[in-house]
C-alpha cells in the first residue's frame, strides 16, 4: 500500500510542476479523508450542535416546491433529511457499507456527490470539515444550516476504490453538482488543477472506465449497465418492484428457503437463512437450529416458529 501511495504522489508532483504547490500540500488534499482523520460520535454530536438551524423553506411554496420535485425525482437507495435528527439513521444504513451519496441542500437545489469505501466514516469525516476547511460544501453546510440538507445514498456497491469512483464519475456526469469542485472522481479534492492536469487525470482513469477496455467489458462498466437498467426498471415497472435487499426474490438464492411464523398470526418468507438473520438482527444459529422444531424463539418480545420450505 505504501508503495501505491508514493507511485502515486511521484505521478501527480510530476504533472503539477506547474503549479505553485508544496508536497505537504498534496499529501495534506490527497490523504485526509482516510479512517485516521474519523471522529467518534461524542465529537459528531458537538460539531452538528454547534451548528446554525436555520428555518426549514416550505416546499409548498414558488422556487422551494421546484426544489422539492427536483429532490423526488433524485433515484437513490436512501434518502435522509435533515442531517442532526436522521444522524443516527445514517451511520447505521452506512456502517461498513460502500457508495456514491450526495448532499442535498434544501434552500438552493445545489449538491455535492462523492464516494467512499466506508460511507460511514466519510459522513463524519465530512462532517467534521464544516468551520475548518473552506471547500464549497463544508461552507454551506455551516451557512445554510444540517437541518437543511438531505444525505442521499445514490448507489451501494462492493468495497473496491475502482467500482467506487467509476460509480461516482458516472453521477457526476448525470448530475453535475455545483459544490464539486472538480468534475473529476479520484482526483483531489478541493484542488482546482488546470485544463492539461485535468486532461492528464482523465487519461489515467480512461482504461479502467472504457468499455472496451482490454476487448472485455469491464466491471465497473457491468455495474454501470446494470444501473441504467435498474433506472429503466424504475420507470417502467417491475412485478418485483419495492422488494429490495433481504426480501428480493434473487437474494440468497440456492439456500434454505425460510418461513417465520409469528404468534400474532403474521408469516414472513426468506429465500436463506442468511436472509432471515439479517432481517431480524439474530444470530445465524437462531435461525439455523430451530427449523423445523415447533418451538418458538422469542425475537424483540414476539414469538416466532422457523420452518423450512418444502
Amino acid at each position: 500500500m505504501t508503495v501505491q501511495i508514493c507511485f502515486y504522489l511521484i505521478f501527480n508532483i510530476f504533472i503539477l510542476l506547474s503549479k505553485p504547490i508544496s508536497i505537504n500540500d498534496i499529501v495534506d488534499r490527497e490523504f485526509k479523508d482516510k479512517e485516521y482523520n474519523d471522529i467518534d460520535d461524542f465529537t459528531l454530536d458537538n460539531k452538528l450542535n454547534s451548528l446554525p438551524t436555520p428555518k426549514r423553506p416550505n416546499p409548498n411554496k414558488g422556487k422551494n416546491k421546484l426544489i422539492f420535485e427536483k429532490l423526488n425525482n433524485i433515484q437513490a437507495e436512501a434518502k435522509f433529511i435533515d442531517l442532526i435528527v436522521s444522524k443516527f439513521d445514517i451511520l447505521l444504513n452506512t456502517k461498513d457499507k460502500a457508495g456514491v451519496y450526495m448532499f442535498f441542500n434544501l434552500t438552493n437545489g445545489n449538491y455535492y456527490i462523492g464516494s467512499s469505501v466506508n460511507l460511514a466514516i466519510k459522513f463524519r469525516v465530512q462532517m467534521s470539515y464544516v468551520k475548518s476547511v473552506n471547500l464549497p460544501l463544508p461552507l454551506a453546510i455551516n451557512k445554510y444550516g444540517p437541518n437543511n440538507f438531505v444525505f442521499l445514498i445514490l448507489q451501494y456497491c462492493k468495497k473496491d476504490v475502482d467500482i467506487c469512483v467509476g460509480l461516482e464519475q458516472h453521477y457526476i456526469d448525470l448530475y453535475k453538482p455545483k459544490y464539486n469542485i472538480l468534475k473529476i472522481a479520484g482526483s483531489f479534492q478541493g484542488f482546482k488543477h488546470s485544463p492539461e492536469t485535468i486532461s492528464k487525470l482523465k487519461k489515467l482513469h480512461a482504461g479502467k472506465l472504457h468499455p472496451r477496455f482490454n476487448t472485455k467489458v469491464s466491471e465497473q462498466q457491468k455495474l454501470l449497465t446494470s444501473l441504467a437498467l435498474k433506472k429503466y426498471l424504475l420507470e417502467q415497472g417491475h412485478h418485483n418492484k419495492g422488494k429490495k435487499g433481504k426480501l428480493a426474490p434473487q437474494y440468497g438464492i440456492g439456500g434454505t428457503k425460510i418461513i417465520m411464523r409469528s404468534e400474532h398470526g403474521e408469516v414472513l418468507s426468506f429465500p436463506s437463512i442468511n436472509a432471515t438473520r439479517q432481517q431480524f438482527r439474530v444470530r445465524f444459529s437462531t435461525i439455523s437450529l430451530n427449523i423445523n422444531k415447533k418451538i418458538p424463539i422469542l425475537i424483540k418480545g414476539v414469538k416466532w416458529y422457523v420452518e423450512s420450505e418444502t
